[in-house]
């Protein structure tokens, strides 16, 4: 389904109205510069005709006509124009000119002058027609002579061209510069909601403070909504993870009585069977404890993320503050005992929070602890601009088509280990958080690769 974009419909409808409106400006400029075209031809026709007319007369009962060179020197200044005349006598006879010009005009018995539009030859011609009563000078009698003058239209359609035009020039110099105008304010008038849409994906993923741009009174309403949505939606989750936070803090204590408790049965108990379901309790406590713990992690790291401000941190030690965190852990004494570190010396400063960055370097090792015992390598060094640190080790791996499903909250590809599926999840919001990346690939023999890059503090790269 096509996106709604209030802004295109507001550019069509304009369009659509400049194009209806511009239909009817060039209809009726085009009527105008006709009927001026014809005007103007008209004056200098009749003119013409008149001259003609003043030379008419009868002499010893024969018309005599003396066409001046003026008559047709006015009608001859267009070079496109064809001129032609008819004069006939008291009896309708032809006197001079052409015989078929004007037949179907009448003859009105007056001095009014007429302008007729007739074909000559198949052609569109304007004629003027007017009569004159002459008297013989010797035989007294007299009788009205008609004259015809008659021109082609070529000039007048030329004339009605050019004025369409030059009329046109303008109204169009004048929509282009209106519909630029109107582009430039309708992008102006949406460019408040184009700023609240860049301040929302600059945002980092757990920001959600209000909006404070200044907006129009138009959009101040909406504004106002999405404020109020994100109160009540941070409300909500800061309920949402004081509750995970709480309930993680208080599970850890009793799950870790039992897990102790358990330990405890299973060295002084005989019974195979009872050993059995104590080594069962055993371990759901201790998956119990170790789901309550990265619940916690999470809760912390994401609050770290919302709340406290970056600064430079050497990734060096944030690994070195994670490495002591497991090492004081009973359970991942034999994992730490196989690590291998393989460190760039000297610092290696990214824009960070120092807790946050070290949760996360915590987790994509204890994943490796969980997920691979054995040998595990811990190599950390700069990279074209950037900080890389790797973890590989050599366990089973992860199935192609299930690399995409690592970074999902309670995701895990083997159910027959344990984990909580979060430890890589927690991994991924930090990296992205602080403008990195993360990606898992195969390592070569078998196992494991986890690779994240941060982008490196330029103004201190390579400072201790």
């Amino acid at each position: 389904m096509a996106r709604l974009s209030i802004e295109r419909r507001l550019l069509i409808t304009t369009a659509c109205l400049f194009l209806v409106i511009g239909s009817v400006l060039v209809l009726t400029v085009r009527t105008y510069a006709r009927q001026a075209a014809d005007e103007a031809f008209d004056r200098v026709l009749t003119a013409s005709a008149l001259s003609i007319a003043d030379t008419v007369a009868i002499e010893e009962g024969t018309v005599a006509v003396d066409i001046p060179y003026s008559a047709f020197a006015i009608l001859g200044t267009s070079r496109l124009n064809r001129v032609f005349y008819r004069i006939t006598a008291p009896d309708g006879s032809l006197v001079t000119g052409s015989p078929t010009l004007g037949l179907d005009i009448p003859a009105l018995r007056d001095e009014t002058l007429q302008l007729h539009d007739a074909l000559y030859r198949g052609e569109p011609v304007r004629i003027a027609a007017v009569q004159r009563y002459r008297a013989d000078t010797v035989t007294g009698t007299g009788g009205w002579i008609g004259i015809q003058v008659a021109e082609t239209r070529e000039a007048r359609r030329e004339l009605a061209g050019e004025l369409t035009l030059n009329g046109m020039l303008p109204a169009v110099a004048i929509a282009l510069l209106a519909g630029g105008l109107i582009l430039a304010s309708v992008r102006s008038a949406f460019s408040p909601l184009r700023l609240i849409e860049s301040n929302l994906r600059g945002r980092r993923p757990s920001d959600l403070s209000r909006i404070e741009n200044e907006v129009p009174v138009e959009v101040s309403a909406l504004v106002s909504a999405l404020n109020d949505f994100m109160d009540r939606f941070c409300s909500v989750l800061d309920g949402v993870k004081r509750v995970t936070a709480d309930a993680a803090h208080q599970l850890r204590t009793p799950l870790a009585a039992i897990q102790a408790q358990a330990e405890v049965a299973l060295e002084e108990v005989e019974s195979e069977r009872v050993r059995r379901r104590l080594t069962r309790i055993h371990h759901n406590a201790r998956e119990a404890g170790m789901l309550a713990n990265r619940l916690l992690s999470e809760a912390t790291t994401l609050h770290r993320l919302e709340t406290q401000d970056r600064q430079v941190v050497d990734v060096g030690q944030a690994v070195h503050d994670a490495l002591q965190m497991l090492n004081a852990e009973s359970a991942y004494a034999g994992p730490m005992q196989l690590l291998i570190q393989d460190r760039q010396q000297g610092a290696i400063c990214v824009m960070a929070e120092p807790i946050a960055l070290r949760e996360m370097v915590r987790n994509i090792v204890e994943n490796a602890f969980i997920h691979a015992p054995g040998e595990t390598v811990l190599s950390l060094f700069e990279r074209e601009g950037s900080a890389v640190l790797r973890v590989m080790d050599r366990g089973p791996g992860i199935p192609d088509s299930a690399k995409g499903l690592v970074f999902q909250r309670f995701a895990r590809t083997d159910r027959s280990t344990s984990g909580s599926g979060l430890g890589l999840a927690i991994a991924k919001d930090v990296a992205v958080a602080f403008g990195g990346t993360i990606a898992v690939a195969d390592r070569d023999g078998g196992g494991l690769v986890v690779e994240v890059v941060l982008p490196i503090v330029s103004e201190v790269r390579g400072e201790v």
